[in-house]
Formats: structure tokens, C-alpha cells, sequence
């Protein structure tokens, strides 16, 4: 299948009196968000952090894309902002215990809510190729 949502749920960003930002995902996974020289990073880390201020919160959406004719083939996080999603390139997906550091890239793309939400539930037919991995493999010419 070419999108599959991951998990969806609510999410917050902090700030602390350092200026460090941490986000929250659906209120019991903490993760630093650190901008480091090559990219930014996503490190998991426990809730004992001084909040200073939330910059902000919404809803969160992963969504791990295959052959999609309008995204990358790797999983996207989705934070929403207003009326609006804001992407997020996470190649390796979200830090885990083996993995405990992820980099991530900063788009510049911004989706209207309804428009993604609306395109996860009905999404646009696979991309070139698909067709042929779903046969099983093409069949060999006959030897003349």
C-alpha cells in the first residue's frame, strides 16, 4: 500500500529557559529537537524538563509513503498548525530505544488540513513500477 498512517494523535512544542525545544507526542513521548550543523535532530529524552513556554500544539499525523506521486518514499510528520500541516522528512522514522537519535529534514511545505486529510483517506494510484512489483516479477521472453 502505497500510504500508510502510522499513528495520529496530539502533540506540543516546548521551550525551555535555555532555549531548548522538546516535543511531546500524545502526552508520553519526549523527544529534544536540536539544530545541529548538518540537520536537525530528533533525540528521545524523559519529562524532566523545566517548561518555560509552548510554542506550539495540535494534531500530529506519520505517515510512512511508498510510490506516492506526491511524496518521498520514506515516513513524514505532519504537525499541525492552524489550519494548516506543516511536513517533516524523518528518514530513519522516529528515535526508538536502538535508535535513540534520528535527523530529520525541514520542508518548506505547508499543507492545508482538509487537503491532507482529505488525500490520506483517498489517496492518488501508486507511481510508475507498482504494477510490476504487485505481478511478482516480469515474465522472461521465450527463447527463439
Amino acid at each position: 500500500m502505497p500510504v500508510r498512517v502510522l499513528e495520529r494523535g496530539k502533540y506540543e512544542l516546548f521551550e525551555d529557559a535555555h532555549g531548548h525545544r522538546f516535543l511531546l507526542l500524545d502526552g508520553n513521548r519526549w523527544y529534544a529537537w536540536i539544530d545541529a550543523q548538518r540537520s536537525p535532530l530528533l533525540v528521545r529524552t524523559d519529562s524532566d524538563h523545566e517548561i518555560e513556554r509552548t510554542l506550539q500544539r495540535g494534531r500530529f499525523l506519520l505517515v510512512n509513503f511508498r510510490r506516492d506521486p506526491k511524496f518521498k518514499d520514506m515516513p513524514h510528520l505532519f504537525l499541525q498548525k492552524g489550519d494548516e500541516y506543516r511536513e517533516y522528512l524523518l528518514p530513519s522514522g522516529l528515535p526508538s530505544q536502538r535508535d535513540p537519535q534520528v535527523r530529520f529534514v525541514l520542508t518548506r511545505n505547508s499543507l492545508p488540513r482538509k487537503e491532507l486529510e482529505d488525500y490520506l483517506k483517498h489517496p492518488a494510484p501508486p507511481g510508475p513500477g507498482e504494477e510490476r512489483a504487485r505481478r511478482g516479477g516480469a515474465r522472461r521472453a521465450a527463447r527463439a
